[in-house]
């Protein structure tokens, strides 16, 4: 029986590989910042990504159990690495890769806004 953690790990390792093979630059995993972690901090072009990963059940599951709280959690982390790294970009946004226990995944792109804080 695997740990949290462990599939955890699998799931951003799974991510990560899907991430890799649609072309973006993989810049750190488990990025922890002091407003929470980063699962994938990501480079696509001219814009800076942070995917975070949930793996549950169904793709159904995965979708639903990303919280408000959890969505300004990843926004105020992704907005702290790119003033504390003075990384040049045009664009940013938060991508969430949804993964099931079948090996299916969905990749929702901008998953949600700014207007959403």
């Amino acid at each position: 029986m695997q740990t949290s953690y462990e599939k955890g790990k699998l799931g951003e390792a799974i991510a990560t590989r899907v991430l890799q093979n649609l072309g973006y630059v993989i810049l750190a995993k488990r990025l922890r910042t002091p407003y929470g972690e980063i699962d994938i901090l990501a480079t696509i072009n001219d814009t800076v990504v942070a995917v975070e990963v949930k793996m549950r059940r169904s793709l159904g599951q995965a979708r639903e159990c990303i919280l408000l709280k959890q969505r300004s959690r990843i926004y105020n982390a992704l907005l702290f690495v790119i003033s504390e790294r003075n990384i040049k970009f045009e664009n940013y946004r938060i991508d969430v890769i949804c993964l099931d226990h079948t090996g299916g995944y969905e990749h929702i792109k901008n998953a949600f806004s700014d207007e959403a804080f």
